[in-house]
Parts: structure tokens; C-alpha cells; sequence
């Protein structure tokens, strides 16, 4: 008979390979459901219940023990809640039980997010203070990378993922792979565009010289290989710090959403920018459109009337 534990971490790691070669799913995103049904099956050894007899109470205990262990919100059930429907839509399809009990399971009713955004002066600034060393060859990257970034609001792993093939300075754009391997053509603005250019013509050549085998990708690191995540949320938050900012790398993409809607943009346009594959994700920013000029409204109608001061 085979350990529970070899056959558990089986089922785990073929999961795994389903979600990426398969889905085609972020490994991001890979990673994190395979986490929430290895802790799901942890779970049923603990309470002695195999998988394919787990039922849909035993689920509802188990979500109640997550929720308690870890104090999560209803974003994070929801997205515990997608990974357990994608974990038993596999156990199903390989025959292990013919139910998916987590499809009876209900999202709880979340409270409405509206992603940080910064104000165009806001990101001026930030963008401007990358410039204030035009010697430093890493400032001079960040500032094409973070330009770039909110000119198309393209994602920072897209960003970092760029090859050198796919963008055109004549034409001002660059084919970005999103999620899923969907790929996409981005048009940036004319200051990305310079940016970009000086980078390639002036910097890029020097990092690259640093390796012997220098990455094909636009944006390299300090060595001449491919820049990391890491990397680049550690610069960006060091900036932020000096200049006393409240936000992330992901906000320049929300804050080009915002600008976006503002300046006009209709929002089919902006689901293709943004490379959404669901209008409902795009539509979060019109939520935030409406706020500003709730806001704008509330504080023109306070000014008193010339009516008002004649009472």
C-alpha cells in the first residue's frame, strides 16, 4: 500500500502540471492553487477522509478553518474558493470521484475594491525624480522601465518579460505576452518612447557587456542578466520612500487605467491596453472615474450661491 503522503504529493505535483501546460495559467497563479489543495489535503488526512469522499460540509468546516486560522477576507476566500473548484474539476477529470462538491459552494458577497491610484502630479514627480542622476545607469533603466510602465499600463511581469525583437521606435509599440501566453500589441506614449530609445542606445549596451551570455529580453539587471521582480519592486520602493508616496509598481498601471477614462479613453479601448480577457475587470475603473467626480461635485456645490449670501 503507498504512503498517503507520496500519493497526496502525486496528486499535487500532476495538478500542478495540469494548471500550467494545460489551463495555461500564471505560475503565479499555478502556485497558489496547488498551496490551497495541498493544505486542503493535509486537511483530510488530519480528519481521515479521503479526497474522493470529501463532501461539501466537509468543506464548508474547512473553509471556516481557514478563515479562523488565518483571519482571511472575502478576497482571499474567493480566491481559495477558484482554487478549490479548479483542484476538483481535476480530481473529476482523472476519475478519482465523479462530483465536484466545490461548485455548490457560494463567493461571500465582498466589499467593493477600488485600486490605489496616483494623481498625475503624483506620478510626474515620481517619474521626473528618476532623472535627477543622468549618470546612473540603473536610474536611467528605471526611468524607461517605470515610463513604460505607465504609458501602457502593461503588467510588471510583463514588463520585465519584453524582448528586444518585439518593439519598434517608429511605430511606438511592443508586443507584451500577458497572462495565459496571450499576447498583445501596446502603443506607448512619445516620453516612453524617448525613454526607451535613450535606454536601448545608451545603456542597455553597457549592462550587457557585464555577461557573457546577455539576456534577449529589453530590460537587463545590474549583472547583464534579466531583470527580477524583486529587483525592480525593491528599487520603486525606495523611490517611493524618499519622495514620501503611498504606492506600489502595480499602481502605475492602475493610475494609467484612471488617466485613461479621464482623458476620454472609452473602456472596450482600455480592456484591450490593459489586456483584460473580461470587461467586468476593466470596469473596476470606471467605478473610480465616478468617484472623482462625485468628489469634484461635492466640493463645487458646497461654494454658496450669490442667491445663498443674499439670505
Amino acid at each position: 500500500m503507498r504512503n498517503p503522503d507520496a500519493v497526496n504529493s502525486e496528486i499535487i505535483r500532476m495538478f500542478s502540471d495540469y494548471l500550467l501546460f494545460e489551463r495555461r495559467v500564471s505560475v503565479k497563479t499555478r502556485d497558489a492553487y496547488a498551496h490551497e489543495a495541498s493544505i486542503l489535503l493535509s486537511y483530510a488526512k488530519e480528519k481521515n477522509i479521503d479526497i474522493s469522499l470529501v463532501t461539501f460540509d466537509d468543506l464548508v468546516t474547512f473553509l471556516d478553518y481557514r478563515k479562523k486560522e488565518m483571519s482571511l477576507d472575502d478576497r482571499t476566500v474567493n480566491k481559495i474558493l477558484s482554487a478549490l473548484r479548479s483542484f476538483f474539476t481535476y480530481i473529476v477529470r482523472e476519475k478519482y470521484r465523479s462530483d465536484n462538491p466545490a461548485l455548490l459552494l457560494k463567493r461571500p458577497i465582498s466589499h467593493e475594491y477600488l485600486p490605489k491610484t496616483l494623481s498625475k502630479e503624483d506620478v510626474d514627480e515620481l517619474l521626473d525624480s528618476f532623472k535627477e542622476d543622468e549618470d546612473d545607469l540603473l536610474m536611467i533603466r528605471d526611468y524607461a522601465l517605470f515610463e513604460l510602465i505607465y504609458s501602457s499600463g502593461m503588467r510588471i511581469s510583463e514588463a520585465i518579460s519584453l524582448d528586444l525583437g518585439g518593439y519598434s521606435r517608429e511605430k511606438s509599440s511592443i508586443n507584451v505576452i500577458g497572462k495565459r501566453n496571450k499576447e498583445r500589441l501596446v502603443f506607448i506614449g512619445k516620453r516612453a518612447n524617448e525613454a526607451l530609445s535613450y535606454y536601448l542606445d545608451n545603456v542597455r549596451p553597457q549592462l550587457a557587456k557585464r555577461a557573457k551570455n546577455a539576456s534577449g529580453r529589453i530590460f537587463l539587471g545590474r549583472s547583464g542578466r534579466s531583470l527580477t521582480r524583486q529587483a525592480v519592486h525593491k528599487r520603486f520602493h525606495a523611490r517611493i520612500e524618499t519622495l514620501g508616496l503611498d504606492a506600489t509598481v502595480h499602481t502605475l498601471r492602475h493610475s494609467f487605467a484612471t488617466h485613461m477614462l479621464e482623458n476620454g479613453a472609452d473602456i472596450r479601448s482600455l480592456k484591450e491596453m490593459l489586456g483584460h480577457s473580461d470587461i467586468s475587470t476593466t470596469q473596476i475603473y470606471t467605478h473610480l472615474d465616478t468617484r472623482g467626480l462625485l468628489k469634484s461635485f461635492d466640493e463645487f456645490s458646497s461654494i454658496p450661491t450669490i442667491e445663498d449670501m443674499k439670505k
